[in-house]
């Protein structure tokens, strides 16, 4: 039990630092439209992106265009392509400035960012909300969480921070982890801020399931659980609410499966009074493992209850029959 409570008490407070960091962030109010412009105002427009233009009292020169694959835009009275990517918008508005002087003698050109459809970065998996976020403003992972709506309770203990090819070209050749994934454990994500990282054009932010463990039979609260940290065969049971009276605590059987498709077979029968007396004994649970503790006193079979949970499992998941 002592061993149940260290494990619950690890797993709830990186849960809680990640909560109140994630939370902080979001419970923010809401930047006014000044405040977005002067966050975003760094942005370089990229191929994609749509711009809204207006000429100070030219109503007919207003103008929503979309930035070509060349990184070009086209405008009337204009005849020739204008280049814009790599631009802020004050610079892109600059730039127009001097190409309508040649119809106007001081236009007063504005130019903002309509659509970003030029940078964008993805968080999916195991969060609330999962998306394709545009980069208007630089983001690192806890900002890509908590754009993500936060981790669902199905979150696993890493996260797959993977580059794509628009990643690595615009973090150079020689970036470490450049077209590759990073595996950052959120344990240490909470106390390393270096691995807090800038994330990329192009990058994938995902959050895998945590692995599951069932136990049924003879216990006193049966189901499935979630491997946040190393669980061993005792504290499973624990974590089930222990053994009920009836169980035949020598004869434990551990079903065991790599791919939760597939069925289960029998992989030992264990005793826990053994493990009691001796803890080096104890096995370490992996994921999709099924712990079926037999009853001593009912006429019904070990085979019986195990086909009795698993096809309730079946149908609840789709999870393949133990046979």
């Amino acid at each position: 039990m002592i061993h149940r409570k260290l494990i619950i008490g690890q797993s709830a407070v990186v849960l809680l630092c990640l909560t109140l960091t994630i939370s902080v962030s979001a419970q923010q109010s809401p930047p006014s439209s000044g405040e977005r412009r002067g966050a975003e105002n760094n942005y370089r427009i990229g191929a994609g992106d749509v711009l809204a233009i207006e000429v100070a009292g030219e109503p007919e020169l207003k103008r929503k265009v979309k930035v070509t694959e060349q990184g070009a835009i086209r405008l009337p009275y204009i005849e020739h392509d204008i280049e814009v990517e790599g631009l802020t918008e004050a610079q892109a508005g600059a730039l127009l400035k001097q190409e309508y002087l040649v119809i106007l003698k001081q236009p007063q050109v504005t130019v903002y960012i309509e659509d970003y459809g030029a940078r964008f970065a993805s968080i999916v998996g195991a969060v609330n909300k999962p998306r394709r976020i545009p980069l208007t403003r630089e983001l690192r992972v806890f900002d890509l969480i908590s754009e993500g709506g936060g981790l669902s309770d199905k979150a696993g203990t890493v996260l797959h921070l993977i580059h794509t090819k628009a990643a690595s070209s615009e973090m150079g050749s020689s970036a470490t982890g450049a077209e590759g994934i990073e595996i950052i454990d959120l344990k240490e994500l909470v106390r390393r801020p270096d691995l807090n990282r800038v994330i990329q054009n192009g990058d994938v932010l995902n959050v895998p399931e945590a692995g599951v463990f069932y136990v049924s039979g003879s216990v006193n609260k049966p189901g499935s659980f979630a491997i946040k940290d190393t669980i061993k065969l005792s504290q499973a049971i624990a974590m089930a609410g222990g053994l009920a009276p009836d169980s035949k605590k020598k004869e434990i059987q551990l079903f065991r499966t790599t791919d939760p498709t597939q069925p289960a077979k029998m992989a030992q029968v264990v005793n826990l009074s053994e493990i009691e007396k001796n803890p080096g004994k104890d096995i370490i649970l992996q994921p999709y493992d099924v712990i079926l503790v037999p009853e001593a006193t009912r006429a019904k079979s070990a085979r019986s209850l195990l086909q009795t949970f698993v096809g309730g499992l079946a149908n609840a998941s789709g999870y393949g029959v133990i046979r």
